[in-house]
């Protein structure tokens, strides 16, 4: 991406507002979003997929998320969530953005073959059986509205707190507890499990992808 995207130059930014906004020079802002690209691809990726955007699509659609975030660096500030939270503002809007046309042109350009191809190739019985658990999670998520979905994904995925939750939505803490409440009810009946998920913690699905 250094080579597709030359930094403009910047002056060094000050403190506004009690918010940090970072220092940087044209060398430094060059390294610092390359270390956070580097440190989030992975977390964009995956919850770009959870999201909605299809297999075919993801690699694109982050490399996008990345791009606007490398427009937008210098006006990022620290409110002390990290990168991810902004980050996963990028990520909404790019989702939302391939759904959208993903409803304009709903087929496939090779009819699906991809992730068939991706299905076979994986020829491991323990690879195979690890794929089939993602995409039936992938599709019970997919039946869960988006909005509530957001706040299932950060929650017990990513792990983000109820508050960090209501920060990166801009929406009240109270609003994050009942789309996460009927949301882990909905991902239950779609999974067509009889455990609540109460306190669980759906660990290993980001080791996983």
């Amino acid at each position: 991406m250094a080579t597709a995207m030359k930094p403009a130059a910047a002056e060094p930014r000050e403190t506004t507002s009690g918010l940090h906004r970072i220092p940087f020079g044209p060398l430094s802002r060059e390294a610092a979003f390359r270390a956070m690209y580097e440190a989030n691809i992975d977390f964009v990726w995956r919850n770009l997929r959870r999201l909605g955007v299809p297999l075919s699509e993801v690699d694109d659609r982050s490399q996008e998320v990345f791009v606007i975030a490398y427009r937008r660096y210098a006006d990022y500030e620290e409110r002390g969530h990290g990168p991810r939270a902004w980050l996963f503002q990028i990520v909404l809007r790019v989702a939302s953005d391939a759904r959208r046309h993903r409803r304009r042109h709903p087929e496939d350009p090779d009819g699906g073959a991809a992730e068939s191809r991706e299905i076979i190739e994986a020829d491991l019985a323990g690879a195979l059986a690890r794929r089939e658990a993602l995409e039936r999670l992938d599709r019970a998520l997919a039946t869960i509205d988006v909005a509530r979905r957001t706040v299932l994904v950060l929650h017990e995925i990513e792990e983000m707190t109820a508050p960090e939750i209501s920060e990166v939505l801009g929406v009240p803490i109270n609003t994050v507890y009942s789309r996460l409440r009927v949301a882990r009810i909905e991902l239950e009946r779609a999974l067509g499990r009889g455990d609540r998920l109460s306190g669980a913690k759906l660990t290993g699905e980001e080791e996983a992808l």
